[in-house]
């Protein structure tokens, strides 16, 4: 358990409201935390740097990096000639996908393997002077010139402001992100899972850097906020079948008696017009000043990766409080009157009498586990006496991962790759020619082939099943090779019928684990051929029903069009709540659903991702060639626990602040069903009456999540936390969490989109935003701000667009991107806001040999 900050805020009236600016024409907050300050030292740099994880998976977080980079670190090993060829092909390939020449280093990396060397100093300095860039030596293993390398690509940049981004680009295993973790945290990490893509923030100071002139930083200032106004247009055309239809469609709807915006084509809010006055924003007629109230950090953050760990198990069982169940933990106080032990419920105030408990046997620390039930699974069963290599290989695992991928006729249809991966592909192939489109259902059988290799290296116990569907149902591998089962006639059956008939299959078709069943699945994906409409409601029920009795499983849907057969379908009526029926039922079977869309075609995603909301899984909508990424993450957003509900105490003077659990309570409970490593919740609190709170000195706070482990082991772990309490705002600021308020922030900003509050969700993540920048005192606190203001840039982006073309009349996610970008903010990680140190811990992951080679390996040939 995490708060928003070390101290619980009690509040202060003269501290507690804020002059904002906001638009008189459509009532955005203008006041930011963005506006370049005078005060450059010429010599502080916040870098954003980002590890990319290969260049033949498509990424488009690399993509867009490597876009707007200012700096790029091309790197290769001396014991590879193979990566000193392709950092040439890197550059080459820089060159064609930026529109000025790129500001780059050639790095030699593993100098502390010198003796294994295969690529002379000589043959790299040769390479760098030919392409023109300055070359150095380093190691990752001893830190050798790795900070002198940053720097020196530093020196390389025009300073526009103390902000760079830098890529960090090489081939496979030369170290790139032992590079970047030893740069940002000074560690050296061996075994570092290479297919993990992140980006992580460092605060350098650069010596010998020439300044811009006031004049010339203006004039880019300028730049940067037209050119705002053109990436949105293009985004709009892409996003659009016919930007001149949304256009006229938008002129028709638009309200009469709203006059129209000011400001270019509709599409940005007053702050980017064409005519900022000297500070940045709109003319003083356009802006208003109001008070708002400052946000705080009374926010807890409730984790669930640690369900995972190593059990704190206390013996006997959980003393609760008579009246609201709070287990006795180190936060409560026992007193004595004559022989009898009292104990006054910290979150209640209940007077629990006649306990048969000491002060010395009260469960002590953070984290205790009670057993509810035992394990299911024997020591035996779960022991692994193979040798290091073979429990690499051997991993366990449970459920059942279904995919179920859509191959109606609208799969044939093409898709352009993007630019810079067809560049890519062709400078590779050295210019014999570019292929610049594929199918999606080529791009799909691709990628089902990826995964099912990785998962055969990986998890080779694991239970797949292959299924795919168009007007009717079919499985297509993962268990027998004959005879395979389809079910046709969806239209008219319902959900409860669809249900049955998968149940009735997974007792008719058992399946084998992947490493028995992989060839046959890998055949019958290579013969996969498009036909029918899409029946994804009965796809997805059946599937459901498969699993129904097989805890932990998992339900991969792909899709590219709108669900139009049988239960579920978006024809005409708008059948919304049938995704919200199977979610529910989804959940209470512990089975995750994941929503993937492809193509540029609406799949109505605004109904039938509350399936995959409802249960804590991922809701995407990308380009095809983006679709082998997206199933990796899914794969390592493993399953931790089962069955889980969380119930959370809050002392009686605070209740909380989520409008979604009803008002002035102080305990409530969540059915979460499966969580997942990288899930989370948040909730916000206040004071009750802040009038009647000032003495307070300390705030105790429990959660108790109920939950089943792997082994079957039913448990209640308690998280118990006690925590000071000021009324000084500066003190709270300054202590500030910035990854529990980043995900805070997300979750809230998303669901008061989703609800069509946009203009309290774009008022209140602006809120957060000025308190980060407030709070950010120390490097390590400025080194997170960047993170936060570049993880929260896409949403904030999306609600601006939004608000200045509909204002706070309609909801926001009404188009697939828009409900791709809520869901997406919704299920951020803590690692996104998250220190240094801490990511480089969370990507530590020993591979195997064969593992490695096949990710090193791969070719993305088309």
């Amino acid at each position: 358990m995490e708060l928003g900050s070390t101290f619980v805020y009690l509040g202060n009236d003269a501290e507690d409201e804020e002059e904002i600016q906001i638009s008189e024409v459509n009532n955005i907050a203008i006041s930011d935390s963005d506006s370049d300050t005078n005060d450059d030292d010429n010599q502080t740099c916040l870098l954003d740097i980002l590890d990319t994880a290969g260049q033949e998976e498509y990424s488009a977080l690399r993509d867009q990096y490597v876009q707007s980079g200012n700096g790029f670190l091309i790197i290769y090993s001396i014991t590879d000639r193979e990566s000193l060829k392709e950092a040439e092909t890197i550059y080459n390939w820089l060159k064609r996908v930026k529109s000025d020449t790129p500001y780059a280093i050639l790095v030699a990396n593993k100098q502390d393997m010198i003796s294994e060397a295969i690529v002379t100093s000589q043959e790299g300095k040769d390479l760098a002077t030919r392409l023109g860039i300055p070359f150095y030596e380093t190691s990752a293993k001893t830190g050798t010139d790795v900070t002198e390398a940053f720097s020196g690509l530093i020196r390389t940049i025009p300073r526009v402001s103390s902000e760079y981004k830098i890529v960090m680009l090489g081939a496979g295993a030369v170290g790139k992100s032992c590079l970047t973790v030893r740069f940002v945290s000074n560690v050296f990490v061996d075994e570092y899972d290479p297919t993990i893509e992140d980006s992580y923030r460092k605060m350098i100071t650069v010596s010998g850097l020439k300044p811009l002139s006031k004049d010339e930083r203006k004039k880019l200032k300028m730049k940067k906020k037209q050119s705002s106004v053109a990436d949105t247009e293009n985004n709009m055309s892409r996003n659009s079948k016919s930007i001149e239809a949304f256009r006229t469609l938008k002129k028709l709807f638009r309200p009469p008696s709203k006059p129209p915006p000011r400001f270019k084509d509709d599409h940005l809010p007053p702050r980017f017009s064409n005519r900022p006055t000297a500070n940045g924003l709109l003319d003083s007629d356009r802006v208003k000043k109001i008070k708002e109230r400052k946000t705080d950090g009374n926010v807890i953050l409730i984790p669930f990766k640690n369900l995972a760990d190593d059990l704190q198990l206390v013996t006997g069982d959980p003393v609760k409080c008579g009246q609201c169940k709070a287990v006795l933990t180190s936060t409560a106080r026992l007193e004595h009157e004559g022989d009898a032990t009292i104990w006054n419920c910290e979150f209640c105030h209940h007077k629990n009498t006649d306990l048969d408990i000491s002060e010395e046997e009260i469960p002590k620390g953070d984290v205790i586990d009670f057993m509810l039930s035992p394990a299911t699974k024997t020591s035996a069963e779960s022991e692994n006496t193979a040798s290091d290599e073979l429990a690499l290989k051997k991993g366990t695992s449970e459920g059942v991962i279904v995919y179920c991928m859509d191959i109606s006729s609208s799969m044939e249809a093409t898709c352009h790759i993007p630019e810079s991966q067809a560049a890519w592909r062709e400078e590779r192939a050295q210019g014999s020619g570019p292929v610049t489109r594929v199918t999606r259902i080529s791009c799909i059988k691709r990628a089902i082939q990826r995964l099912a290799e990785q998962l055969k290296l990986e998890q080779p116990d694991k239970h797949v099943l292959l299924s795919v569907f168009s007007s009717d149902y079919y499985i297509k591998g993962g268990g027998a090779t004959e005879n395979l089962p389809e079910c046709q006639a969806l239209g008219n059956k319902t959900f409860d019928e669809l249900l049955q008939m998968g149940l009735n299959l997974s007792a008719s078709y058992p399946l084998l684990d992947i490493e028995h069943s992989h060839e046959f699945i890998d055949a019958a994906v290579k013969g996969l051929v498009t036909t029918g409409c899409t029946a994804l409601g009965p796809a997805l029920s059946i599937c459901t029903g498969f699993v129904s009795k097989i805890p932990g499983s998992e339900i991969v849907l792909c899709t590219d069009g709108e669900p139009n057969v049988g239960v579920g379908s978006l024809n005409g009526n708008q059948n919304g709540d049938f995704y919200r029926m199977i979610g529910n039922y989804a959940r209470s079977k512990d089975i995750t659903i994941n929503i993937l869309a492809v193509g540029e075609d609406s799949v109505g995603l605004h109904h039938v991702s509350a399936a995959a909301e409802l249960t804590g899984g991922t809701t995407n909508k990308l380009n095809p060639v983006e679709i082998i990424r997206q199933l990796r993450l899914i794969a390592q957003n493993e399953v931790v626990a089962t069955t889980v509900t969380v119930r959370l105490f809050l002392q009686p003077e605070f209740v909380f602040d989520e409008p979604d659990y009803g008002e002035n309570l102080n305990t409530l409970e969540k059915e979460v069903g499966t969580a997942r490593k990288e899930a989370n919740l948040t909730f916000r609190f206040k004071l009750k009456d802040a009038t009647q709170a000032k003495n307070l000195n300390s705030v105790p706070f429990q959660a108790q999540i109920c939950y089943t482990r792997k082994d079957g082991m039913r448990c209640l772990r308690v998280l118990s936390k006690q925590t000071e309490a000021t009324s000084d705002r500066q003190t709270m600021e300054q202590n500030i969490n910035i990854a529990v308020m980043g995900v805070s922030a997300m979750k809230t900003t998303a669901k008061l989109a989703n609800a069509g509050k946009n203009i309290d969700a774009q008022h209140h993540l602006k809120n957060v935003k000025r308190l980060v920048h407030r709070g950010a005192v120390t490097a390590d606190k400025q080194e997170q701000t960047l993170a936060f203001r570049s993880e929260i840039a896409t949403l904030e982006k999306g609600l601006l667009e939004d608000l200045s073309c509909n204002g706070d009349n309609a909801t926001i996610a009404t188009s697939d991107l828009k409900t791709k970008m809520l869901q997406t903010a919704y299920n951020t990680r803590t690692t996104r806001f998250a220190s240094n140190s801490v990511k480089a811990r969370g990507h530590f992951k020993v591979m195997s040999s064969a593992q490695k080679l096949s990710y090193y390996d791969y070719k993305d040939d088309e």
